[in-house]
């Protein structure tokens, strides 16, 4: 009997199990980091689509301003639409929000719409000619996105921008 005995024996079913988790470990570690990658880039696609948005926003408002004040060392922009005077509009940063808001002139009430989320960063800067440069980040290190844009209002008037806080 001892010339005929069939099967494995411990250390050959030790090796056996030693490298089919090699394996297993190896075949986790790619998936986990394909999955992360995908998280990232699907991050980095959110932060992307809210600064356009944003900046479309932005660009859109203020392409028919009709005077311009920088505030608040150029992270917040206030402005008149041409046709109503009773309203100063402005774009701030909240947090890590960008709030497009209205008051009434004279009052300090005001009626506050986010436009999107995730914004880290927002200045503003208006040359002597009166273009209107926006810079904005959204997302943290690794899913940060910049974006830049410039709008010059076609109804501003060259006076209204005297008081405005130039930006360098």
């Amino acid at each position: 009997m001892a010339g005929c005995e069939k099967g494995l024996t411990l250390i050959e079913l030790l090796v056996t199990f030693a490298i089919l988790g090699f394996i297993l470990a190896a075949t986790y570690s790619f998936y986990f980091a394909g999955l992360n990658s995908w998280h990232r880039s699907i991050d980095r696609i959110d932060c992307s689509q809210n600064a356009r948005i944003a900046m479309d926003k932005m660009i859109r408002e203020l392409r028919y301003a009709s005077e311009i004040a920088i505030h608040d060392h150029g992270r917040e922009i206030r402005f008149k639409a041409p046709h109503d005077s009773k309203r100063t509009l402005r774009f701030r940063l909240v947090g890590r929000e960008l709030v497009f808001d209205s008051f009434p002139t004279g009052s300090t009430y005001y009626f506050n719409n986010k436009i999107a989320l995730e914004i880290s960063e927002l200045y503003f800067l208006i040359d002597q000619s009166g273009l209107v440069r926006i810079k904005i980040r959204t997302g943290n290190n690794g899913s940060a996105v910049l974006l830049s844009g410039a709008v010059y209002p076609r109804n501003l008037i060259s006076e209204s921008t005297t008081g405005s806080e130039y930006i360098n």
